[in-house]
């Protein structure tokens, strides 16, 4: 289709090109070849009397016409996307149809891990997918984001899901922590943290807090890892409530309360205002809900 002699289609290209400006990378993200995307940059150059993104030095920018197209494509897409979403009603037994989000895997192994169950039973053709980052989600590549509400983006609307406070775990066969833990005896015992996720603030905020560092013993690579790589050790992991009854049904593991203040790790869910209106969206957030009420509901490891 074309409009002001412009064919529709290419608009999507501009908008890959005006997020990454490199050719390779923002063919891979629209799933076309390389050479059929530099097709598509050449008639846009065209139509816009402009290159577009230019090399400098080794890197490739935007020009500033590039610049100021940006926003304004970005809102007619969206605008778009509301327009085309509202065509049908959302039937989860027939969609077929895949939702992007963006979360921690903490987030996904304790609360969408259920979602996904629902949807094997309720939406058998419906995906989702974990991609992106937050800054994606910002620029409209993502549709769902559940992020720490210290973190949540202005602008977009915002639903809170959980409050989860902090507690300590340790193998069940650890004959070196009693039943309960003082002050000292935390700071006494080495500790597993996460390398790489935000949950791991907790140790900065603890050393903010309470002027002590934790001595830290191993750093599994992502926070889902940390209850796993206690088992079989004398150290301590502080992890989220949830997170830990989650796997002290797996896995020999002891909760313990935590014997000093500690924050409140609490998460919401967020969405795109043009998208307000689309079924299929809505259906989804109602789902994760859901299964956090029903996470809220079940009794404790």
């Amino acid at each position: 289709m074309h409009f002001l002699k412009l064919d529709l289609n290419l608009l999507v290209a501009l908008d890959a090109l005006l997020t990454d400006p490199h050719v390779t990378r923002a063919a891979e993200r629209l799933r076309v070849s390389q050479s059929t995307l530099s097709g598509s940059l050449a008639r846009l150059r065209e139509y816009f009397e402009d290159e577009l993104i230019v090399q400098v030095g080794r890197r490739m920018e935007l020009t500033p016409l590039a610049q100021e197209l940006r926003s304004p494509l970005r809102e007619l897409l969206g605008s778009t996307e509301q327009l085309l979403s509202t065509k049908a009603r959302f039937d989860p037994a027939s969609a077929e149809r895949c939702f992007t989000i963006t979360c921690t895997d903490y987030v996904w192994a304790t609360l969408l891990r259920e979602v996904v169950a629902r949807l094997a039973t309720e939406a058998p053709h419906v995906r989702l997918e974990y991609t992106g980052s937050t800054r994606d989600f910002a620029e409209r590549r993502i549709e769902l984001l559940v992020v720490s509400d210290r973190f949540a983006l202005d602008g977009h609307p915002s639903q809170a899901l959980f409050a989860d406070p902090f507690v300590c775990i340790a193998w069940s066969g650890n004959t070196k922590i009693g039943e309960s833990l003082d002050f000292e005896d935390y700071f006494a015992h080495r500790h597993v943290v996460a390398y790489s996720s935000r949950p791991t603030l907790v140790a900065d905020w603890i050393a903010s807090a309470h002027g002590r560092h934790v001595d830290v013993a191993a750093r599994a690579p992502n926070f889902t890892l940390v209850p796993q790589s206690i088992v079989g050790t004398p150290y301590l992991a502080t992890v989220p409530l949830r997170m830990a009854n989650h796997y002290a049904k797996h896995l020999p593991l002891r909760i313990l309360p935590p014997p000093l203040e500690l924050p409140v790790l609490a998460d919401v869910l967020q969405w795109h205002g043009h998208q307000e209106a689309d079924e299929g969206l809505r259906w989804l957030r109602q789902l994760i809900v859901d299964a956090c009420r029903r996470m809220d509901d079940a009794p404790p490891a």
